[in-house]
């Protein structure tokens, strides 16, 4: 998850930022909340195995949550702890913009 200079790799900041839009648009509550994971893949552009793997590294820091279902299909949304995690690097992104 995190490369060489102790950077966020821009995968996992991907998946955050797509989470953390999807967590702040409250017309997608319909299917239950976060984002299906299928929307997730193409949105950040990840095969589904890798997103998978970033997933299961996040869900394991506590910082995203996941549902599976049976048939293989699911969705993630960011945990409080991730929302916080987001916003502070936001801020911190926007301080040194």
């Amino acid at each position: 998850m995190m490369n060489r200079d102790d950077q966020i790799d821009d995968a996992v900041l991907a998946i955050l930022s797509a989470l953390h839009a999807e967590a702040g648009d409250g017309r997608a509550r319909s299917a239950g909340p976060g984002m299906s994971l299928a929307k997730l893949s193409k949105r950040v552009e990840q095969r589904m195995s890798t997103l998978r793997r970033h997933l299961s590294a996040l869900e394991n820091a506590e910082i995203v949550s996941v549902a599976l279902n049976e048939d293989g299909t699911g969705r993630a949304a960011l945990t409080p702890f991730g929302m916080a995690i987001f916003d502070a690097l936001d801020e911190s992104q926007a301080a040194t913009a």
